[in-house]
Formats: structure tokens, sequence, C-alpha cells
């Protein structure tokens, strides 16, 4: 009883939609023997608690709200950035921070949170990847040319009665999918534009107004066995691209632009508005494999009905060869209605980012949970961050990691106010 007395002291209310009002926060699961330790970047998405009279934090953003954990739960760097709604951001190996901040701006902080580099006019909330050149790849979220809009088709009620009619030609200005590659002189020297290549009439009726394609994510294709045995579409340097909102992938031939490969999964109804799909790299387990977020929202099956999962597909056949997905029906205690990630680890473990809930996790890949930590407000896609990544944490003591054992849920419980020490 004494463990739950002490317990009660780490809960506090936070962002969580699909958790109960008070719940612990930080590392809850940690098994150092089983788990890929490592750094892992943090930022939070949202400033409230889903209790009304208690915030996460300040309103607003706060200094050091990106920052570096150690497995368990301690902070070991952090970096005041701008305040922007989605702090989405990537440690490169120099230490530096690559930022999408407000007013469509990328910028680049260096270890001290100093501006070193930015680039104005492509707003790349959503994704943005550092090239092996050091050249950025950015996404942009602009209205379609006119000449493209002429083709968008309105949709009738008599085709759709359940939804009824969009008009997405005439009254709705479609929102397109652009990718960028910018040098570090701010020049754009080479662009991709889905609206030239992508099926304009293609949509989900769920999304808002003019959201034709919500591009979530741009991934370049590592070195892979599918382009070393002679298949061209995976050419290293290919994007992977992820539109959410079609619920298909492809992947953009960098030097022709031309759409060499498609791909989507069946499972259960098949993809819900996915996010970061990635090829699993060389010397991986699963290499050559495309494994993605599949998070739920606006699925064509009742059993994915607020279930994510996330899928690792033969990019070749399109075959499942591995899934991570809570049991029971109707069962929610996996998932993030939007945003999240995933990265496939060295050891052969996967790390999930919940991004709604604010729920890291790492699995084994029989489901095993051999790592989990709960962020005070929501996350905005965190990333592993090995250990000797940079020459600051290279140059740090490695951090400790001490084995973090949860309470039994089905006899934990709270102390009434006067019972506690």
């Amino acid at each position: 009883m004494k463990y739950l007395r002490l317990s009660v002291l780490g809960l506090i209310s936070a962002v969580a939609f699909g958790y109960p009002t008070v719940y612990p926060t930080g590392t809850t699961i940690y098994d150092p023997d089983n788990a890929y330790g490592s750094y892992i970047l943090v930022a939070d998405h949202n400033d409230r608690s889903n209790h009304p009279s208690a915030a996460a934090r300040t309103e607003g953003q706060v200094p050091g709200d990106i920052r570096l954990i150690d497995m368990n739960g301690n902070v070991v760097h952090t970096w005041n950035v701008e305040p922007y709604f989605n702090k989405r951001a990537r440690v490169l190996e120099n230490g530096h921070l690559l930022y999408a901040g407000p007013d469509k701006r990328v910028i680049q902080y260096d270890w001290d949170s100093n501006i070193v580099w930015e680039h104005k006019g492509i707003g790349s909330v959503n994704d943005l990847r550092i090239l092996p050149n050091g050249n950025r790849l950015l996404i942009a979220h602009e209205p379609i040319p006119q000449s493209a809009q002429g083709k968008v088709e309105d949709v009738s009620e008599k085709i759709a009665p359940w939804w009824g009619p969009r008009m997405r030609g005439s009254e709705e200005h479609q929102q397109g999918g652009d990718i960028f590659e910018v040098n570090l002189n701010g020049e754009v020297v080479w662009e991709w534009h889905a609206h030239d290549h992508l099926d304009l009439n293609l949509f989900s009726p769920l999304t808002p107004l003019n959201d034709w394609l919500h591009m979530n994510s741009i991934a370049p294709l590592p070195e892979n066995k599918w382009y070393d045995a002679g298949d061209k579409r995976f050419k290293p340097g290919n994007i992977l691209i992820n539109p959410r909102n079609i619920n298909m992938m492809y992947i953009v031939d960098k030097q022709t632009g031309s759409v060499v490969w498609e791909g989507t999964h069946n499972y259960k109804g098949g993809m819900a508005h996915s996010h970061e799909p990635e090829m699993i790299e060389k010397g991986l387990p699963g290499a050559g494999n495309i494994i993605l977020f599949d998070n739920s929202l606006f699925p064509r099956n009742r059993t994915h009905t607020g279930q994510t999962f996330i899928i690792e597909l033969d990019p070749t056949t399109m075959e499942i060869v591995w899934k991570y997905e809570t049991e029971g029906y109707a069962n929610i205690k996996f998932f993030s209605k939007t945003m999240g990630t995933q990265k496939r680890l060295p050891n052969g473990n996967t790390f999930i980012g919940e991004d709604n809930t604010g729920r890291l996790f790492q699995v084994q890949p029989d489901g095993t949970i051999v790592w989990e930590f709960i962020n005070r407000g929501g996350t905005t896609r965190p990333s592993v961050v090995p250990y000797d990544f940079t020459p600051q944490l290279r140059d740090m003591t490695r951090p400790a990691e001490k084995r973090v054992t949860p309470p039994n849920n089905l006899e934990w419980q709270l102390l009434p106010d006067e019972d506690r020490e």
C-alpha cells in the first residue's frame, strides 16, 4: 500500500482523448533488458488537460517545449523555439534542430537555440526532411491553380445520399500537395505538385472543405534490396508520399516526377487516414518493407473503428508481414484520431507515438510493451534519437536505464485526501 500512496504524487490531469481524466504521467513501463535505449525528441501538442480546472502547463507555448528525454523521462536538453501550434521538428546530426515554425517559416536552431538558418514562404507543417546533400525537403498546402480546379467535379446527393452533395468544383477551391527541395541558399532546386499527377476527383467526403489530400509525410527512400535486385521504382532518393485523405501511398520518381508506385492495405477495411509511412532501412529487421501508422479516422469497417494499427507491408506484393493492434471488440486501447508515428528499431522492436494522447511506447515483435511514457499534453510525432547521434550527446554521460514496473491496474486506486501521508 505504501507504493500506492507514493504513486499518487505522480498523478496529474493531462490531455487525453481516450484516457481517464486523471492518470500517471512520465515513464510508466520500462524493461531495460528488452527495450532499445535511446533519447526521445518530444514536443507538446496541447497546453490544457481534459480536466477543466487544470492546465497541463502554462497557457500557450513556454520555453523548453521541444526537448530530449531519456527512457526514464528525465529532460536532458531543450530548445526554445518560436511558438507554433504543431511544433514539427527533427534533430540533425550536428545537434541542430530543424523546425516548422509560424508564418510559413522553416527555422534551424543550433544546440543553444540560436537561429542559424531559415526559409520563408513554404509552410511545411506536416513534414520536413534533410536530404543527403544537405538540402531540405518541404511540404506546402497551397490552393491548386485555376486550370486544375476546373477539372474538379461537383458531387451530387444522388451519387452519395448519406453525406449529401459536395460542390468541390464550383464552390470549394481545393488545397493541393506541393513538395519543394530547398538548398541552404534558400533556392528552390526541385518541386513537385500533386495536382499534375494525382486524380483530382478522388477524395474523402468527411474531411474539411477544400482539403483534397492533406499530404502529411514525405520520406525519401533509403538504399534497399528491391532496387538492388533491379526494381527501378524503389530507387534510393525517390519519395514516398502519404496524401492522408485519399488513403493511398505513392512513390514519386525524383528524376522524372512521375508516380511509379502506389500502395495501400485492405486489413479490416483498409487504410483510414494514415501517417508517416517509411521504408525500413537496410540493416534493420524488416528492411525494405514499408511501415505506417494507420489512425482509423473514417474507416470503412466497424472493426477498424476506434482501433489504430501499425502496419508493415511488402511493397512488391502488398502483403502485410507484421502488424500491431490491440485486441477485443470496439477496443480503443490504442487510438490516435490524428497524427502519430512509428519507427523500426535496431533490436527489432517498434517505437510508436500515439500523439493525441501523448502516449509513447515501444513494443517487441510479439506485441509486448517494454517501454511506455505518458506526456503531459499530447505530442507532435516524436522521434527516436540514438545516444551517440550528435557531438553534444556523445559528450554527455549515458543516462542510467532504471526499470519501471507499473502497479496492478486491477488494484491500484487513489486514496482519499485524508488518508494520504
